[in-house]
């Protein structure tokens, strides 16, 4: 059984295009046989995870196309490592540029936490934008772009669903960013362990010490409680104002000028850090749940897994000794349940080899409670509920499946008049409602049976 909660890539909305595209020249008689096949070995399985299987299974391999050294996770491989080393070149070329191992606060602050703060804002804004279906056009220096060309077999693909690309986009800037932010923290520890660096302040503006104070107090408010080692003290403000005309530091203690660093690596950590963290986790659940719709959506996608998960169904005569005689369907799934609602098989020539046959619909509510608490003890692995497929969904019906517990996959076998086929507005009605049952998988499959013929 394939592991369930899989995740597609872009590759896999392509092929699964493709090969819907080319079981179109089959009969469905050929496509029923070999989708029930494979439903077999998926019996529990998510939505997902069976039609991933089944375009595994049913992919022509006979001419595999040659393998692409430069792909989407080589090409995020290479870019994260980029950006992994563009973090920790960015950070140790400021410390160790700075004249006389002197570094400006104000300067580190400003590159490395207020910059990648407002980078971040500006993230979260596009991906609130494109949350809300007006995603903002991709900038052309954006770096995950290079990615997304090799998201596909096929470039231009998929122009149509180009909301995923830029989600893609999303996902991998976000990754990078938070790879640069994990480089800066990483070039500064180290740095940090092997160099004396005094941290001054100092601006041609003349901001007083108080007003540093203030700004400092109000950045180390997440962790002052907490880390109160990590805060600054008046002394040390006080004590590391720099101008450019001061050439001796020797009245400046060692410990104030050293004492500024845990107070940035704590900055680097929430305000550069973490806002990268939860903007990479939103986008990459967003991404996912957005390809896992568009992967289920595709036209076709739903036929499938409604093959998959029908019963077999197999005709034979009904008296062995005349091939000419009047044909019977078999539908058969071991294990299974049946409940007949509203006498729906009363005109269908069709026997059902399950575990147990009930009926509901038609007697007393004491006779529904009864099939449903029979169900309820059986706890089966799947239960078929045939319906007129020719008549609306009523609401007795939703009343008496929601009041079923232990079961997670549900069929809805639409049987029709004899002679007549459903139209496709009778599906669609059923396909609704089915989608308002409480089970965790639900299909809706029409009985193509002679009986119904």
């Amino acid at each position: 059984m394939p592991a369930s909660g899989t995740t597609p890539v872009l590759a896999d909305i392509y092929l699964l295009d493709k090969q819907l595209q080319a079981d179109r020249s089959r009969s469905l008689e050929q496509l029923q046989e070999r989708d029930h096949a494979i439903g077999r070995e998926c019996v529990g399985a998510s939505n997902t995870a069976s039609l991933l299987h089944w375009r595994d299974a049913v992919a022509d391999n006979s001419a595999p196309q040659p393998a692409r050294w430069l792909n989407e996770a080589n090409a995020a491989l290479l870019l994260r490592l980029f950006a992994l080393l563009a973090g920790i070149l960015a950070m140790g070329g400021f410390l160790l540029a700075s004249d006389r191992a002197l570094v400006n606060v104000f300067l580190l602050l400003a590159f490395f936490v207020f910059l990648p703060l407002l980078l971040s804002l500006v993230s979260g804004w596009v991906m609130l934008r494109t949350a809300r279906g007006s995603p903002p056009p991709v900038s052309a220096l954006n770096p995950a772009r290079f990615v997304a060309r090799w998201a596909l077999p096929e470039p231009g693909y998929l122009k149509s669903a180009s909301g995923l690309l830029r989600l893609l986009i999303l996902k991998y800037a976000q990754e990078f960013a938070l790879l640069f932010a994990l480089g800066v923290m990483a070039a500064f520890l180290l740095l940090l362990t092997f160099n004396d660096f005094s941290f001054v302040w100092g601006s041609t503006f003349g901001f007083s010490d108080g007003l540093i104070a203030r700004v400092t107090s109000f950045l180390a408010a997440p962790w002052a409680s907490l880390l109160p080692a990590a805060t600054l003290t008046p002394e040390i403000i006080g004590e590391t104002r720099y101008h450019a005309a001061q050439l001796d530091l020797g009245q400046v203690a060692a410990a104030s000028r050293r004492g500024w660093w845990p107070f940035l690596l704590l900055c680097l950590t929430v305000y550069t850090l973490l806002p990268r963290l939860l903007l990479w986790l939103l986008a990459k659940r967003s991404y996912r749940r957005s390809i896992e719709k568009a992967f289920l959506t595709m036209p076709g996608a739903s036929s499938v897994l409604a093959r998959m998960r029908a019963p077999m169904v197999k005709t034979r005569a009904t008296d062995p000794d005349h091939e000419d005689s009047q044909a019977s369907s078999i539908i058969s799934e071991e294990g299974a349940v049946l409940l007949e609602w509203a006498g729906a098989l009363a005109t269908a020539s069709i026997q059902w080899d399950v575990a147990r046959q009930l009926q509901a619909g038609l007697g007393s509510p004491g006779d529904d409670l009864d099939s449903i608490e029979a169900i309820n003890q059986l706890r089966p692995p799947h239960l078929l509920v045939a319906v007129k497929g020719w008549e609306p969904p009523m609401a007795d019906l939703a009343d008496v499946l929601a009041d079923i517990s232990g079961v997670e996959h549900c069929t809805l076998q639409l049987v029709a008049l004899p002679g007549r086929e459903l139209g496709g507005s009778a599906y669609r009605d059923w396909q609704a409602f089915a989608d308002q049952l409480p089970f965790r998988v639900t299909d809706v499959v029409a009985l193509g049976v002679p009986g119904n013929e």
